[in-house]
């Protein structure tokens, strides 16, 4: 995905951001490698080399990586073409937002095989309550569950984005199956898309998983809590929320959906998971999953005499956590309990959210969930777990395993579980994203190849 901005205060005038995964052992290093980027207006043109930046490790196992490119052209450009020993590819580009429902944004990791769409209600209520918007990216999602999600993009509570496999439609030779040797579904490259796409439009954006779910400490709002925690500071790159693990329950009817009995009814265990990153994106063009490699450890000079950097931290918050749904279990609706609200993972004294908060969040959902064009998908979500529990395993398999007996080696392992075997349901159609792929000229050693026309097609399945 390619950005123009004309006028940016947060990337400088005429800013072009190229979303890119490259074989990064196609050269030696590859945030080395020279990209000359040119511009064209009626008939001017400007050439610029480009910086290009990764958040993964150069020496990490997965060959295919996140690599943003950047540079500066000229105001009004019309055509963006890459450059490599003289061959040049035109490559389609769009402009960012520069507005938003809400100040803050929060970028959904990809969403394949989904299935747990009680996961999404609870998401999106509680981050609707404090002041969120949610940009999803959507892979591959039982069908039922897309239609209760476009219901509610109707209604602007929500932005969906197809997010799609890559594929090469015409190569020179034989190549690596990018797919299976990326991170995580290109997670990193969704929430970069997703940070460059709200730059210039919120004050804050939220890096997270559907089943990641924040709830303000002592104040009304997201916004009121960030800008407490920045407080002022050119010296924190994010605010880092840790992840407390919970079981939970779910119920399958959609008329009888309430987050206060998911909330009340759930468990702390005794496992974390890594934390979150809440930013400024005026200090970040790029993150990967947790937090941005680029943007930590940032030295800052003040003024040109200044030979010793000061540097830009992400900030560990320790009053407030993350309330992560790591299992939801079907329950029937005669076997839930009236529990009580558990504490902030955080500073494990305050409640994680008061009473009247709840009320106010179930009310609204009912009423939501009352509408017609919604109310009239509850015969078709489904009742029960198929693809999370295959999904899960095959994760446990492939990394976690590995992650939780501290025997992960990124220079050995790349996590990625794209070889996961998905039966498919008739009964439960699914849709996939899919566009129109392009393969530019043979060029050495980087041929470039994009897509257009994202869509979602009922024709592919519930795959990754």
């Amino acid at each position: 995905m390619s950005f123009f901005q004309c006028y940016s205060f947060r990337l400088g005038n005429n800013a072009v951001a190229i979303v890119t995964t490259m074989n990064k052992r196609t050269v030696p290093v590859i945030t080395d490698y020279t990209i000359n980027v040119h511009g064209s207006h009626l008939k001017k043109r400007v050439a610029n080399v480009a910086t290009l930046t990764t958040e993964h490790l150069l020496n990490d196992r997965c060959d295919y990586s996140l690599v943003l490119v950047q540079t500066n052209l000229l105001s009004g450009m019309k055509k963006l073409e890459i450059e490599s020993e003289g061959v040049l590819v035109e490559i389609p580009f769009k402009s960012p937002k520069y507005s938003a429902p809400k100040p803050v944004v929060f970028c959904v990791s990809p969403q394949f095989a989904a299935e747990q769409w009680q996961t999404f209600l609870t998401q999106l209520h509680i981050s609707k309550r404090y002041g969120a918007h949610l940009q999803l990216y959507v892979v591959s999602m039982v069908e039922s569950y897309y239609k209760l999600i476009k219901e509610y993009e109707k209604l602007g509570l929500v932005s969906v984005e197809p997010w799609l496999t890559i594929k090469f439609p015409e190569t020179d030779g034989p190549y690596l199956e990018p797919n299976r040797n990326v991170e995580l579904r290109n997670q990193a490259a969704a929430h970069t898309d997703c940070i460059l796409m709200y730059k210039e439009a919120v004050s804050f954006v939220g890096i997270l998983d559907m089943d990641d779910i924040l709830i303000p400490n002592n104040a009304n709002s997201y916004y009121e809590e960030f800008e407490r925690e920045y407080g002022g500071s050119w010296f924190i790159s994010a605010l880092q929320y840790g992840k407390a693990d919970f079981d939970t329950i779910k119920v399958a009817e959609l008329e009888a959906q309430s987050i206060s009995a998911i909330v009340k009814n759930a468990r702390r265990l005794p496992t974390k998971d890594q934390g979150k990153s809440f930013v400024r994106p005026e200090r970040f063009n790029s993150s990967w999953s947790h937090y941005s490699r680029n943007s930590d450890n940032k030295p800052i000079y003040w003024t040109p005499k200044q030979t010793v950097p000061l540097m830009m931290r992400k900030r560990q918050m320790t009053f407030n956590g993350i309330f992560h749904m790591k299992n939801m279990y079907l329950t029937n609706l005669t076997d839930v309990r009236d529990g009580a609200v558990p504490l902030n993972p955080g500073d494990n004294i305050t409640q994680l959210i008061s009473e009247e908060h709840l009320k106010e969040i179930d009310s609204e959902m009912k009423s939501i969930l009352s509408l017609e064009p919604i109310a009239q998908l509850s015969a078709t979500l489904p009742k029960e777990d198929f693809y999370m529990p295959i999904i899960f395993k095959c994760y446990n398999d492939s990394f976690y395993h590995l992650r939780d007996t501290k025997t992960l080696m990124n220079d050995v392992t790349c996590v990625n579980a794209f070889d996961c075997e998905l039966p498919q349901r008739p009964e439960m159609p699914c849709i996939h994203s899919d566009a129109t792929y392009h393969s530019g000229p043979p060029m050495f050693p980087i041929t470039f190849h994009w897509a257009t026309d994202a869509l979602f097609t009922n024709e592919i399945g519930c795959y990754q």
